[in-house]
């Protein structure tokens, strides 16, 4: 299966770097290759799905310029396990995407003479692509607050959830500053019910500045309902520029 996402509008995130702005076009192809398991001497051939797998390419022009592509990307040319983000209607809380752990399997820089540098980055992995909710997304989070919830859905005993933070920047003043995060869940919109905390990602501090941190629960879990929640503490003005995805897989 192979979608096509054209990048005007789309947000682009690799690990807590977001390369929408230097980017043209994403092509997103999963497959799940069948395996052969024919006994000896069955009359019939017999298949069964292997491991599923994805690749995600991303066609981008060189910069060395503010988000720094080309050498971001060189970097992630010996780097593994790189978290790639992709939201075609950007990262506005509420909107859907995909979010992956994949390495770079090939990042060419080419151009013919007189033209712009291409760099079209191809990412790959060997575990299941997340169809995920961006859960919030703010440039200035300075508060004690709980995000907006979502019916993210329930989780089987054979189901993860997926969770990414990504922060991008931590602006303000001088201060010691505190931000703590975490996913809850609910059988109730409104968080009535008996809310729960589900995933609690690590404290970001002042110097939290470029920062992307992933984690995964496993099923079951009974609650349809999920939302971030933040606990902002300590003296000063700083801010947080972050981002939070959850998304449902297969274990």
């Amino acid at each position: 299966m192979s979608t096509r996402i054209h990048a005007k509008a789309a947000e682009i995130v690799v690990d807590e770097f977001d390369i929408s702005g230097v980017t043209n076009s994403v092509a997103i192809d999963i497959n799940r290759p069948m395996a052969n398991v024919t006994a000896y001497a069955d009359t019939d051939a017999t298949y069964i799905a292997g491991k599923p797998g994805f690749t995600i390419g991303v066609d981008g022009l060189w910069s060395k310029a503010s988000p720094n592509y080309d050498a971001e990307m060189f970097a992630d040319l010996t780097a593994e396990n790189r978290l790639v983000g992709v939201y075609p209607n950007q990262m506005t809380a509420g909107e859907r995407g995909y979010e992956a752990v994949s390495d770079i399997s090939s990042s060419p820089r080419t151009a013919s003479f007189n033209e712009v540098i291409a760099l079209n980055v191809t990412w790959q992995g060997d575990t299941p692509l997340v169809r995920s909710w961006s859960m919030h997304r703010a440039t200035a989070v300075g508060a004690t607050a709980n995000g907006v919830s979502f019916q993210v859905g329930a989780l089987s005993a054979t189901q993860k959830m997926s969770a990414v933070l990504r922060v991008f920047a931590a602006p303000g003043g001088a201060g010691n500053n505190t931000l703590d995060a975490i996913i809850a869940s609910d059988s109730a919109e409104d968080f009535s019910g008996s809310p729960a905390t589900q995933i609690s990602f690590t404290q970001l501090t002042q110097s939290s500045v470029a920062l992307s941190e992933a984690i995964t629960v496993d099923g079951a879990e009974s609650d349809t309902w999920w939302r971030v929640q933040f606990t902002y503490a300590g003296a000063g003005s700083r801010t947080f520029n972050v981002a939070i995805s959850l998304g449902i897989s297969d274990i």
